[in-house]
């Protein structure tokens, strides 16, 4: 049996990443500052459960046999507000990634570390990068590679950009346009012909899989679409399926930022293993929607 470890088991990724690992025939530790009341992760006996702060223990007390892969998705913060731009927080996180790194080396046979589209995430007018999250993310991801080769153990970055679906709870740009379509809340937007990708959640964690399983060495991948296209497409759909009465008036919110995604090489990922996004728009949209329906909409 394969035996694969997840940080930051109890975030939307990193649970849905560990369910689809238990349901391949892996053991499966999953590792997260908080405990989690997932009963489909709690209930399978090939789960256990690692409660831990990576920034003050190390993971090598709580594993005691290889690991054949590790994913690492901790970090520190929120994606939005202040977080994204705190240098104090986003140095502790690459500290943290780093530490967790050096010490895998002791149980450890493959480290995937998660990246973002944010590592290129760009001011609108200068187009220079802006974000301590992103710039945090590239440099945690070349150090611990570097590591990684010193130490002879193998290493991926997988470059993640707008996971949506079935669990995420959180105020990404999805979720929000999504409840305020259902609830036919007037829109601000931003203009509408920026390259957009989102991505739906089982494509994100088919892609972390084919990373491991048939993923070339040291070489990063960007999990999502091979072609980007327009933000304006997106919406279009969206409103079509969600609120058709709703008029879209894009460019009546300023767009301070964008994803570069030309820095990306947005085919390597499908040359290397035959991975390609097989999620139609609509259907995981309508599936989201489903689930924001289910949860409490204040939190949105």
């Amino acid at each position: 049996m394969k035996t694969a470890l997840v940080t930051g088991v109890n975030g939307f990724i990193g649970s849905a990443l560990a369910k689809r690992l238990l349901s391949e025939g892996y053991k499966v530790f999953g590792v997260d500052i908080r405990k989690i009341n997932d009963s489909e992760l709690l209930n399978n006996g090939d789960f256990f459960l690692i409660t831990t702060n990576l920034s003050e223990n190390k993971l090598s007390s709580f594993i005691n046999d290889k690991v054949d892969v590790l994913y690492y998705l901790s970090w520190k913060g929120s994606l939005g507000g202040k977080d994204l731009y705190d240098s104090q927080l986003q140095a502790d996180n690459i500290s943290m990634a780093v530490n967790v790194c050096k010490d895998s080396s002791d149980y450890c046979n493959h480290f995937i570390f998660v990246g973002s589209s944010y590592e290129h995430l760009k001011d609108s007018n200068t187009n220079r990068e802006v974000s301590a999250y992103g710039a945090a993310k590239l440099a945690a991801g070349k150090l611990c590679e570097n590591e990684c080769l010193q130490k002879g153990i193998s290493f991926n970055k997988a470059i993640l950009t707008n996971t949506f679906g079935y669990g995420d709870s959180s105020k990404k740009a999805v979720n929000t346009l999504v409840s305020m379509m259902l609830n036919n809340q007037k829109l601000k937007l931003i203009e509408g012909n920026r390259p957009n990708d989102w991505v739906y959640i089982d494509d994100t964690i088919e892609g972390l899989l084919r990373i491991y399983e048939k993923g070339n060495p040291y070489r990063d991948y960007y999990v999502g679409h091979k072609s980007i296209s327009l933000f304006k497409e997106k919406i279009t759909v969206m409103r079509n399926l969600l609120c058709p009465e709703m008029e879209l008036d894009f460019g009546t919110m300023e767009e301070k930022t964008y994803v570069d995604y030309s820095a990306f090489d947005l085919k390597a990922l499908g040359r290397d293993t035959g991975f390609e996004c097989k999620c139609e728009f609509k259907s995981a949209i309508s599936k989201t929607a489903e689930w924001i329906k289910s949860i409490d909409l204040r939190i949105l």
